[in-house]
């Protein structure tokens, strides 16, 4: 495996368990009958969170953190193409996903309850990494919107799904 595909994968780790509780999320907790007004107004404010994340990503991008992050964990950098291919892959789905909550598919709720866990531990995952590093580390500037819209956008699934049983 080459050093950039190992990167990717182990650097993230904690997305994985992301991506676990989300699809819990998903099965636990199906979507309630709602217009399509309010699934419209649900889709704009998904979509005012994911122009955040590109600016967060975009930020990211231009202050090194596919280079940095990697190494604070003893892994290569991973090189800006396959950090920019891995980002646009996920915009890509989450775009996706708008158009399935439009329709009522209720496993477009699943990158969407990602993207918002993942938006909440970016606000709190870059001042941490600050902090550990004792200065500006890639993302932080950008970090507490992301992490507030994320917070923001779980509140409103909340209220659009309800539990099962």
């Amino acid at each position: 495996m080459n050093d950039d595909v190992q990167s990717l994968l182990l650097a993230p780790a904690g997305l994985y368990l992301l991506l676990f509780v989300a699809l819990i999320l998903t099965l636990a907790r199906p979507s309630r009958p709602i217009g399509m007004d309010h699934r419209i107004q649900f889709v704009g404010l998904f979509l005012l969170g994911i122009a955040c994340q590109c600016a967060h990503f975009t930020e990211e991008f231009a202050t090194g953190f596919h280079q940095l992050f990697p190494l604070l964990f003893g892994l290569p950098p991973i090189s800006g193409e396959l950090f920019v291919g891995f980002n646009v892959f996920w915009l890509g789905i989450w775009a996706i996903s708008a158009f399935g909550v439009l329709q009522g598919f209720r496993l477009a709720l699943f990158p969407i309850w990602f993207f918002a866990l993942a938006m909440c531990l970016n606000g709190i995952a870059h001042p941490l990494l600050s902090l550990w590093v004792q200065g500006y580390f890639p993302g932080l500037i950008s970090s507490p919107l992301v992490g507030l819209v994320g917070l923001v956008i779980i509140r409103k699934l909340y209220s659009l799904t309800a539990p099962t049983g």
